[in-house]
């Protein structure tokens, strides 16, 4: 069974988890990579696998805008260093169109997952701490900090708190800092806070000491705490994470823990999901690993995109790299699971087309020309695409045939220019390729006798093949040796497309080019 009608019969049958409020969130901090587009697609897919059995449900998106900014690219220190510590909803953006830099990120990031079909309502959580919906678990946290900081030590494994640690951080009165201060004290009422210049490395506090109301937005819980504290304010039934938080002993687990024995509400469904790597590696912002999230309907379509997040089990580790012929083979396993789902299979691959579609309507059954056809055949300069593609199917291409050619075409003219491996880029350039310098003599001879070829005139490709084969038995050099000696001097390779097919497609090059050798 498909993994997510799987995790949403689980649901309804456990009777625990009603009503089905779906969530996710993500600190809008930097650009985000690709694989951060694997939360919101996950959990878009279990909304809809939900939806799909009539389960009235509810999708929220939180945009943890409260956070303070702990880091920043090299580039930016210089003009936003000063800002290290502020909440990211009062940095100021880097784009003016933008009230703030949480607003700039959260922008670029939800664009992208909402051009996917994600169809979450989003939510700021400095927002909600503002309209005063924390106010209640922000008291309960401080009433009980030290069981807190108990359930810390017991899951996770890490040191006991202080005596006075509290579990809230407020934003300085004086400097505006929220990941400085250090909030010891809580009488029922107000908090005594301390601006520390030392308490964390990336980030100056001024000094100051005060007392303040915690509540109606004056600070906020630390995000382990937070977590189970959104749970319970928004109501959220089902919330999944990645491997670095689902680990266990992870934030994850003391989220849990707090959720049901701090803030007496049912723990949500749970659901671990691994990561999408990146060329082997754990994709990161800050080390520059991955594309941009905004990045992956630039070079596939969205419906592919959303394939690509979640046509595999999301329990098994998944790769992605747009260089080489990742991209080609993800189109053929789009295409594989198009059929299934045509063909009416219930198997995981045609399951993962339906809930690839962005709209979530399922096209009817059409020709699909092959993307790395689409690509080789851009590069042929006498080929005019949609002709080839009617001679392929055998008849006109229908309306939507034609738009999804088009489409290939605009993805696969990306995939030529940025991530094609070199064997696959066939184009004959201006100049004779440095590496046609190895031809050797006999290579040469069978050069003439092609050339000759050429000047005459063939009915088929396949006649002028056969005649390509019969010049080498004229030779003294093997047939891959002495075909080799044509893709040298047009393309610089030592091999590519079919020999007679590709002269045949350039024929005006092909003559030039031999006619200097």
């Amino acid at each position: 069974m498909y993994w997510a009608d799987k995790i949403a019969d689980e649901i309804i049958k456990s009777e625990k988890h009603k009503p089905y409020w779906i969530d996710d969130m993500k600190t809008p901090s930097g650009y985000a990579h690709i694989g951060s587009l694997l939360g919101p697609v996950i959990h878009s897919t279990i909304f809809r696998a939900l939806k799909r059995r009539e389960m009235e449900s509810t999708f929220t998106f939180v945009i943890n805008d409260f956070d303070p900014v702990d880091g920043l690219p090299a580039e930016m220190m210089d003009e936003y260093g000063k800002y290290m510590g502020f909440p990211l909803k009062t940095t100021p953006s880097p784009d003016q169109k933008f009230e703030s830099m949480a607003d700039y990120y959260a922008n670029d990031f939800t664009n992208a997952f909402r051009s996917l079909g994600v169809e979450a309502e989003l939510l700021s959580s400095w927002s909600l701490y503002h309209e005063g919906k924390f106010d209640e678990v922000i008291k309960t946290a401080l009433d009980k900090a030290e069981k807190i900081a108990d359930i810390y030590q017991k899951v996770a494994g890490s040191q006991k708190r202080q005596a006075d640690w509290l579990p809230f951080q407020v934003i300085c009165e004086k400097c505006g800092k929220l990941g400085t201060t250090r909030v010891y004290d809580w009488n029922g009422e107000k908090v005594s806070y301390k601006c520390e210049p030392n308490l964390v490395e990336w980030a100056e506090g001024c000094g100051v000491e005060g007392k303040i109301s915690p509540f109606g937005g004056a600070g906020k819980l630390p995000w382990k705490v937070d977590w189970a504290a959104h749970w319970k304010v928004i109501g959220v039934t089902i919330e999944g994470a990645g491997k670095d938080h689902a680990s266990a002993g992870g934030s994850y687990d003391i989220a849990m823990v707090l959720c049901k024995e701090v803030f007496n509400y049912p723990q949500p469904y749970k659901l671990p999901y691994e990561f999408i790597l990146f060329g082997g590696r754990k994709m990161s912002s800050s080390k520059g690993i991955g594309l941009k999230a905004h990045d992956l309907v630039k070079i596939v379509p969205p419906s592919v995109g959303r394939f690509l997040l979640i046509k595999g089990d999301i329990k098994s580790q998944s790769n992605f790299d747009p260089v080489g012929m990742a991209i080609p083979n993800l189109f053929d396993n789009y295409d594989k699971a198009a059929s299934s789902f045509w063909e009416g299979k219930d198997d995981n691959l045609a399951k993962a087309f339906e809930y690839a579609q962005v709209d979530g309507k399922m096209p009817k059954k059409h020709f699909l020309p092959r993307f790395v056809d689409v690509a080789r055949h851009l590069q042929d300069a006498k080929i005019e695409v949609n002709e080839k593609f009617e001679e392929i199917k055998g008849e006109p291409l229908s309306y939507v045939e034609r738009q999804t050619l088009k489409e290939r075409i605009k993805y696969a003219r990306a995939w030529l220019t940025e991530y094609a491996p070199e064997e696959e880029v066939f184009a004959i350039g201006k100049k004779p390729p440095d590496e046609a310098q190895a031809l050797t003599n006999e290579q040469m001879e069978y050069l003439k006798k092609v050339r000759t070829l050429l000047g005459q005139k063939w009915t088929s490709p396949e006649d002028l093949q056969t005649a390509l084969y019969n010049a080498v038995k004229e030779t003294d050099i093997p047939a891959k040796e002495a075909f080799a000696g044509i893709y040298l001097v047009l393309i610089g390779k030592s091999h590519g497309p079919k020999a007679a097919w590709f002269l045949t497609e350039n024929l005006k090059e092909a003559k030039k080019r031999l006619r200097q050798f």
